[in-house]
């Protein structure tokens, strides 16, 4: 590799494919991915969520801190690469939080680009920049002298009853069933307006629109994750990423999370809800994968 590493910025969608995404260019030997898939800076920064993000930064740390003590030789540096990483980007953040964004900006750079050891690509995919302002998104955008934005889409329901069903078992709590937690979950999503981040976390028209405003058309990529997980998918992807193509399996799923039927009455609500996406996506993007033909044939019907 010569010049300047590209960098990556995946900025979504939430349940897309993110983290299959992530471990396939973590194993990938042209890569170099810090061991935080979502460093969630840039929204920490501009929603002002400092409070909660070191709290989940310090859980974390205190986690992997506990892992490390009586761990073998190579798992302690392991280990202890992971507490640094997360070490690294609190700095960054501190100095956000101090009022010297510019100096965080560089840190947060730093971070990345400065454990990149000669390697064409480091990169960042946090799901939660989805929700960035178009400002702010130009701005990422010229970061480096080669930054690539990434953008995943999956079928509409099906991402959005991934969502929920996290989102209940995160909830979760003694004596409740994640069934039922999770139908009351979505009943909230689609019924009464409720959850607010989790249909915004899959708004592909929103998030479209302000990244095509935001990112120059070469540094761009929009793709349906169903594509992106096919061997003609991770091709494109290569080639747009500037690194070779890496064969992987792509039937292995990532934090998939426990497997329930959605009910046939919401299904249909659900279905209604997302309407607007599956008509935007449909007008803007040509034909559907067939995993969301039948979605949308649903809809229409």
């Amino acid at each position: 590799m010569t010049g300047h590493p590209t960098l990556l910025l995946c900025v979504g969608a939430t349940k897309a494919g993110t983290s299959w995404l992530y471990r396939y260019l973590h194993a990938h030997p042209e890569c170099r991915m810090r061991s935080i898939k979502e460093l969630h800076f840039f929204d920490t920064v501009d929603f002002n969520d400092y409070e909660h993000q070191f709290d989940t930064y310090a859980r974390l740390r205190s986690d992997l801190a506990a892992r490390l003590a009586g761990a073998s030789q190579w798992r302690a540096g392991n280990l202890q690469r992971q507490i640094d990483d997360v070490d690294e980007i609190v700095a960054a953040l501190a100095l956000a939080q101090a009022g010297d964004e510019e100096g965080a900006v560089k840190a947060y750079c730093d971070y990345l680009f400065a454990a990149a050891g000669g390697r064409s690509l480091v990169g960042d995919i946090t799901p939660g920049y989805a929700l960035l302002s178009q400002s702010r998104l130009a701005m990422m955008a010229g970061l480096s002298p080669a930054v690539r934005v990434l953008y995943l889409m999956r079928d509409p329901l099906d991402r959005l009853w991934s969502h929920v069903r996290m989102q209940a078992t995160r909830q979760l709590r003694a004596g409740e069933e994640v069934g039922i937690k999770s139908r009351r979950v979505m009943n909230r999503v689609i019924r009464r307006g409720m959850e607010i981040h989790i249909p915004a976390r899959g708004d592909y028209q929103g998030t479209i629109e302000r990244l095509r405003a935001a990112v120059p058309a070469s540094q761009l990529m929009i793709e349906f994750s169903e594509r992106l997980l096919t061997e003609t998918g991770l091709r494109r992807l290569c080639a747009f990423l500037g690194i070779g193509y890496r064969a992987a399996d792509t039937t292995e799923r990532a934090h998939e999370g426990v497997k329930l039927r959605l009910d046939p009455g919401q299904r249909l609500l659900a279905q209604a809800f997302l309407a607007p996406q599956y008509d935007f996506v449909e007008q803007n993007f040509g034909p559907l994968p067939v995993e969301w033909q039948a979605n949308r044939a649903e809809v229409r019907v």
